[in-house]
């Protein structure tokens, strides 16, 4: 009796190791597996789509002067918080002011008599000194029309965006980096108004008069790629909530209102709400407290110059 349970204890143990062996088995190189054609083609056709478009942006990127490669934050705001000045920290101190080191890439002058100087002049959209301006930032977001800031100073302007939004404040960049062929294009289309508006003006006044307003090509601080214009190239901007807002608040990201109208006659420039100019922290902290524009600043306190 023993004899035959061991027969049969061996032949169901012998039916268990086949069942699992068939279970692992792999199909042989030659062997197909089955598979649905409805799934197959599916798969198929979306890894085609996606290559086509992959490709198409791609191409379209390439094409496009403004959206040519360079350093690029990922588009999802800032990831950094801008410094705080110390407790002890004083703006008024004027020995603070003497101390401002104004060889920095920072404290560049541009305006009307001291020119950009020719490494400016010479960058182009996507140069490694440059970086784009989030599409997020810009007027309509949809719309592919990048722009650029100094690398330096790009997350400073995203982060002044975005602490402006969490106080339901909206700045859009509507101008930023401008390479010299731009503003040459901008400041003839300048003269041109003018002429326009003012028949007989000789073409020298013409050009003088479009100074004020748009700034010659190669004096621009737009040219640098440190200045940027929020909104609106209106002088009503100066009466919304953005603008007071970045009155309040731009000093703390490194920025300063840079056109106001009692200064006119120091920057040459007539007053423009919407221009911000990116000189650092500490320096926008000393220029807003002593009351000066940034070439009354410089020439008070930078006394090697």
């Amino acid at each position: 009796m023993k004899k035959y349970v061991s027969l049969i204890l061996c032949i169901i143990l012998c039916l268990t190791v086949t069942a699992c062996g068939g279970k692992d088995k792999k199909p042989d190189a030659g062997e197909s597996k089955p598979t649905s054609g409805t799934q197959s083609t599916v798969s198929d056709d979306s890894s085609s789509n996606t290559s086509s478009e992959t490709s198409s942006e791609a191409s379209s990127e390439a094409s496009s002067s403004e959206e040519s490669s360079s350093a690029e934050t990922p588009d999802n705001g800032p990831s950094f918080t801008p410094e705080k000045m110390p407790a002890d920290f004083d703006p008024t101190s004027e020995a603070e002011c003497y101390a401002v080191d104004f060889d920095s890439w920072q404290m560049y002058l541009a305006n009307p008599w001291n020119p950009v100087p020719d490494e400016w002049l010479t960058m182009q959209y996507g140069d490694s000194g440059l970086a784009k301006v989030l599409q997020k930032y810009r007027p309509n977001p949809a719309v592919n029309s990048q722009l650029y800031f100094d690398a330096r100073a790009t997350d400073y302007l995203h982060a002044m965006i975005e602490a402006a939004e969490k106080d339901g404040i909206n700045l859009d960049v509507i101008s930023a980096y401008r390479t010299n062929e731009f503003q040459t294009g901008n400041f003839e289309r300048q003269v041109n108004s003018v002429k326009a508006n003012n028949p007989g003006i000789s073409d020298a006044e013409a050009r003088e008069k479009a100074a004020t307003v748009v700034a010659k090509p190669g004096t621009s601080e737009h040219q640098l790629g440190l200045a940027v214009d929020f909104n609106s190239v209106e002088d009503s901007f100066r009466n919304t909530r953005a603008y007071k807002w970045l009155v309040e608040n731009c000093t703390d990201y490194g920025f300063i209102l840079r056109y106001e109208a009692e200064k006119q006659d120091k920057t040459g420039i007539i007053p423009e709400p919407w221009h911000y100019r990116y000189v650092g922290v500490k320096n926008a902290k000393l220029i807003e407290a002593s009351g000066l524009c940034m070439e009354e600043f410089i020439e008070k306190y930078n006394v090697e110059g």
